[in-house]
């Protein structure tokens, strides 16, 4: 009977959160996810839609100024809130900033904003807003068992830093299709430097039950065409290590352009919509003159057919650039998304590129180039690992590691998700 004493007897209500949590999130995932690709659809449609990414980025502020700006950061608030969470010491419910910043109402906002970016043919992404709804859903769980312990009066223990987990794994496993990579993402989100194996069980539940209601609703995920992974030899080890490190260093550009750009205009713009208007009439310029110049709108919206033609070889050498570009202007005005898509688009091109020019394998670059691209941008070496495998099918694992690895490790201190404890700091 010891066994079923101290710590095992949490495994139930740990059990039970991820699991109540990955079957809420998978639906609602799944619905953003049928609702981003029909917006994508749609503007593809009428492309004349991008006419209207101004009146877009304006209608996001004035949706974040008529919520609340603090949903903006509700991400950044979810790793502070798991870094700074004391086992020992459960902080009141009440002085969490969760039931704050992290609602129902921000998954809302998150999905609404979405909306706009992909409608009007912004060129961003969906699992930054999909992380905040699975975030979102979190809360939804933790309150409804704050509520009956509250008529049980019994104390509640305070685990938000495990419903956020869960929320953030469940969300990423079922944009992805990729389980695996959802538990390394819940669990290392906050802190890179150390995986949160208290908690492997929670997002386990919620990660898989969370993929397994997405494929049964038809979520629709990235298409990744069939190649040929590289086969590993001496020769191809050292180029890839080369080709690992300036992908990494490319990922500390994207980073760098994406942050300086936006507080470029917040530094010398005081008005709370021209600051996202001037942004977003460039984006809408930019957008207009690729199509005059190469005839395609390919570089707008979240890209997945562009991610495909990377990797199949049909693209042009300069799409990683002009994504780079259009990717930091949708930033800068302001529009929700995510970069995770963008980064994943530049890496290919990038590694579509550098195969082209050295009569390389040009898709299995450009798979490499998109995992580690991702993984210098995101801290998360691991979790692309997982991903690589998962989503993109890469069937060498000891090429994929050390493409992971060492562009994670070249990217240095910066990335996409503000606060997460690196080891570097």
């Amino acid at each position: 009977m010891e066994f079923f004493k101290a710590e095992h007897q949490y495994w139930p209500g740990q059990l039970a959160r991820g699991l109540f949590t990955g079957l809420l999130t998978g639906l609602v995932i799944s619905l953003y996810s049928q609702a981003v690709f029909l917006a994508g659809e749609l503007n593809q449609s009428y492309p004349f839609l991008v006419l209207f990414i101004p009146l877009a980025a304006v209608l996001t502020q004035y949706l974040f100024k008529l919520s609340g700006e603090r949903f903006r950061s509700s991400t950044v608030s979810a790793i502070d809130e798991i870094n700074n969470h004391r086992n020992k010491d459960h902080r009141n419910w009440a002085e969490s900033q969760i039931p704050d910043n992290i609602t129902p109402r921000m998954g809302l906002i998150a999905f609404l904003g979405a909306m706009l970016t992909h409608i009007s043919g912004a060129s961003g992404g969906k699992e930054g807003a999909g992380v905040q709804i699975g975030l979102s859903c979190a809360s939804v769980i933790e309150r409804a068992e704050v509520r009956i312990n509250r008529l049980k009066q019994k104390e509640h223990d305070n685990r938000s830093d495990y419903y956020l987990m869960c929320g953030a794994a469940a969300a990423f496993s079922s944009l992805f299709n990729a389980p695996v990579a959802g538990v390394l993402f819940g669990t290392q989100l906050a802190s890179p430097k150390a995986t949160r194996l208290d908690a492997y069980l929670p997002c386990i539940a919620a990660s898989y039950s969370s993929m397994l209601v997405s494929q049964a609703t038809g979520c629709h995920v990235l298409e990744i065409p069939s190649y040929l992974p590289l086969a590993f030899d001496a020769r191809t080890f050292i180029g890839v290590v080369v080709f690992a490190v300036l992908t990494g260093l490319y990922a500390r550009l994207f980073c760098f352009v994406i942050h300086k750009l936006r507080d470029f205009f917040r530094k010398h713009i005081k008005n709370a919509y021209i600051v996202v208007l001037i942004p977003s009439l460039l984006l809408l310029a930019a957008s207009l003159i690729t199509y005059f110049f190469l005839g395609t709108f390919r570089y707008n919206g979240l890209g997945g057919d562009l991610l495909y033609e990377l990797i199949i070889g049909d693209a042009n050498h300069i799409d990683d650039v002009i994504k780079l570009l259009m990717v930091s202007l949708t930033f800068a005005s302001g529009f929700v998304g995510g970069e995770v898509v963008p980064l994943m688009i530049v890496g290919a091109g990038f590694g579509m590129s550098v195969a082209s020019l050295l009569n390389l394998p040009g898709a299995a670059f450009a798979v490499l180039g998109s995992v580690g691209m991702l993984s210098g941008g995101t801290n998360l070496p691991l979790v692309c690992v997982a991903l690589g495998m998962e989503l993109y099918k890469y069937s060498e694992p000891s090429l994929l590691f050390i493409m992971c690895t060492l562009s994670f490790i070249a990217s240095g201190k910066g990335g996409i998700y503000a606060h997460q404890k690196l080891p570097y700091r």
